[in-house]
């Protein structure tokens, strides 16, 4: 499914910009405190989100959703507080009863009684939604409804720790192993955390557990961004991961010459590692060309 059929719904303008300081790329955590307020994202992008999501949550239920069991306390934890948020801060947009909440642009109902609640509200907000266990002395994935996943299945990443969910990430293992654990320990129930994840990608499908790659000029590529928290639970050694994906064309960047040929400097510094990781193989060159060419529209370019 195509979740951005319609761009003419979105102010010309990222939510998430690209990086505009020219510096090379690396990994890093960039984590960063947030306010309850900014926990879930609203947006007009939701508008064709919500529904796909609805969809995927039925036509896809086994790619997206996945529980181990003996998690349920901390899985019915992460509905309540969501349902909390959803109340203080997002109550134009949601009607709640004593034992449902409706999404009201869709009108669909879902019950806080329902054994995959889970899945259920993920279903009705932008954010997909993982909870983390600390244990053996790591964090590992125990529930999760990811409907949006950017080139990996959840069903493969179920169970597993931190380390082995990133396994293949060129450079984790130096740059980041080390130290995923104990900042993970280090995230507070009053001190949540989020950072910040991009991509590029040759079509604006957000449900990708496997690449969707076709043919595309630079000037019709999308800017994938992805927003996650971290939130520690108020009982036990629990996380809530939570995961806001967007796709944004890449050629809003052109209206900012200074910002294209600035992340077009970031772009020629990654290893072709990181290339490929990125699935960028065949298209990294000409992108760079494309951002660093200001004086050219992207509909004037032949490719």
């Amino acid at each position: 499914m195509n979740s951005l059929r319609n761009t003419k719904t979105m102010s010309a303008g990222y939510v998430y910009p690209p990086p505009s300081d020219g510096k090379s790329f690396r990994l890093g955590m960039g984590l960063r405190s947030f306010e309850p307020a900014a926990w879930l994202e609203a947006g007009a992008d939701l508008d064709v989100q919500i529904p796909e999501r609805l969809a995927l949550a039925i036509t896809d239920h086994d790619v997206v959703y996945q529980e181990l069991p003996g998690y349920r306390k901390a899985i019915a934890e992460l509905a309540e507080r969501i349902i909390e948020n959803l109340k203080e801060f997002h109550a134009n947009k949601y009607k709640f009863s004593e034992k449902t909440i409706t999404h009201l642009p869709t009108q669909t109902t879902i019950s806080f009684d329902s054994p995959e609640i889970l899945l259920e509200i993920a279903s009705i907000i932008g954010e997909d939604l993982v909870v983390l266990s600390r244990e053996n002395n790591e964090w590992k994935i125990v529930a999760g409804a990811v409907l949006f996943p950017s080139r990996w299945k959840l069903s493969e990443k179920i169970g597993k720790g931190m380390d082995a969910v990133h396994a293949p990430v060129p450079g984790y293992e130096g740059a980041l192993a080390p130290y995923m654990t104990a900042t993970f320990d280090k995230i507070s129930a009053d001190r949540p955390a989020w950072r910040k994840n991009w991509s590029l990608h040759s079509t604006a499908d957000l449900h990708q557990p496997t690449s969707i790659h076709q043919t595309a000029r630079p000037e019709d590529y999308w800017w994938r961004t992805e927003r996650q928290t971290l939130t520690r639970s108020r009982e036990g050694e629990f996380l809530f991961f939570t995961i806001r994906n967007r796709a944004e064309p890449l050629k809003w960047i052109k209206e900012d010459p200074d910002s294209s040929t600035a992340f077009a400097e970031t772009l020629a510094s990654l290893l072709p590692e990181t290339i490929e990781y990125k699935g960028l193989q065949q298209d990294h060159q000409l992108i760079i060309d494309y951002l660093r060419d200001a004086t050219i529209s992207g509909d004037d370019r032949a490719r």
